[in-house]
């Protein structure tokens, strides 16, 4: 059914992408969206059935902290703002960019239903993070921040007590315990961030390239603003690039078993929005215990997702493995990505007619690999229909929710 002409519903969707990942304000999304891949666009499927939906753009490899502030700015069409606290922390600029328009001007505002305009928010690998952190301070707030911030100043998402803006929170692969892959795949590690830290970042950030895929660190001053000029004399600034790489303010710290033990003692679930998650894999186990991944994933991650499938020992912990932690989907542990082991949780299977809100509720497990889940792969090449149907059922699923 479609909306009448100006009608607002009081159900919307938000979608936001993960590690290295991109939003709809970014030129590459129209020609791959992130959401939907080769199946099309989720976002564009029900913003013509009448629903509200974005994916918003933020940084690709910001913390959960500084991303989620990105998300709630975009979302509101407010300036990004980190917070005192946090940003003195890590030593970095409180304000970031400026969003002059709302992705959901409605978003908390009396629907023509008579209730709040609600969101439904989903996130993809560390996307899975940063919807968590969001959900945490819509709820909850942060004392850090409330502790050093004039009542005048301080931003709303740090004030909290709004939990319930939020109707459904889902992470799809998204590792609530950490990955192994940070680990696992040892030495590629420090390629893989001069690549995304001084390639990506400081290099093509502050070119013309920033408006095809951006990785948004203006609070670092290592990237341009994409609606702005760009500034070229940021290029070289190795000193900046450092100081971020060591920041542990950052996605790589946040995923790795360590820094998700860090972010779970401070996260807590959102006791007025149901919450679900979509784990992933795409491997099977040898004989030997280990774990291999199935020959059609997607190359890349057959070679992590075996990496990962031979990892007994968490360095970053210091703590042996269970068998568990080798069965992935090439980036996230299966086991990582079911639910927050010390958050209320329950199965889908078990719960199915009696969901409550504030309970981690794990789906049945998505056979396929990291990106497969969101329709980027094979698998949607050559039957995008089974991605529409089941994310067109659990979309319904979601919107049935009271």
């Amino acid at each position: 059914m479609f909306k009448k002409k100006n009608q607002v519903r009081s159900d919307a969707f938000v979608f936001c992408h993960g590690m290295l990942g991109f939003g709809e304000d970014e030129l590459v999304n129209k020609f791959m969206p992130y959401w939907g891949g080769f199946s099309g666009s989720f976002v564009k499927r029900l913003q013509k059935q009448g629903y509200e939906a974005t994916a918003p753009s933020f940084s690709s490899i910001g913390s959960a902290w500084d991303r989620a502030c990105e998300v709630y700015a975009s979302l509101t069409g407010t300036q990004v703002d980190y917070g005192i606290a946090h940003s003195k922390k890590y030593g970095h600029a409180r304000f970031g960019k400026v969003y002059t328009e709302a992705k959901l001007p409605n978003w908390g505002k009396i629907a023509d239903d008579g209730e709040i305009q609600r969101i439904h928010l989903l996130g993809h690998s560390f996307g899975g993070a940063t919807v968590r952190m969001l959900s945490h301070l819509m709820a909850y707030g942060s004392v850090e921040e409330r502790a050093v911030t004039p009542p005048d100043e301080l931003s709303p998402l740090f004030a909290g007590g709004k939990g319930d803006w939020l109707k459904s929170v889902t992470a799809i692969a998204g590792p609530f315990e950490g990955t192994t892959v940070i680990d696992a795949i040892g030495i590629l590690v420090p390629t893989l961030k001069v690549i995304s830290f001084v390639g990506l970042a400081n290099v093509m950030g502050n070119t013309p390239f920033r408006k095809i895929y951006d990785m948004q660190l203006t609070q670092w001053k290592i990237t341009s603003d994409r609606d702005k000029r760009a500034h070229p004399l940021y290029i070289g600034h190795l000193g900046r690039v450092r100081k971020f790489w060591k920041s542990h303010d950052d996605c790589f710290w946040d995923l790795c078993l360590a820094g998700a033990k860090d972010l779970n003692e401070f996260l807590e679930s959102n006791p007025d929005a149901y919450q679900f998650s979509i784990s992933t894999d795409a491997s099977k186990r040898k004989k030997n215990g280990n774990y291999r991944m199935k020959w059609t994933s997607f190359p890349p991650f057959i070679i992590t997702g075996d990496m990962m499938g031979v990892y007994d020992y968490d360095r970053t912990l210091g703590q042996p493995l269970a068998e568990e932690w080798k069965a992935s989907d090439g980036c996230s542990n299966t086991i990582s990505a079911l639910f927050p082991l010390d958050e209320p949780h329950a199965y889908y299977e078990d719960v199915k007619n009696d969901l409550k809100k504030g309970v981690w509720t794990a789906m049945p497990v998505w056979q396929g690999d990291h990106m497969d889940v969101v329709g980027v792969g094979g698998g949607a090449v050559f039957n995008p229909f089974k991605y529409r149907s089941y994310y067109k059922k659990y979309f319904n699923m979601l919107l049935s929710l009271d």
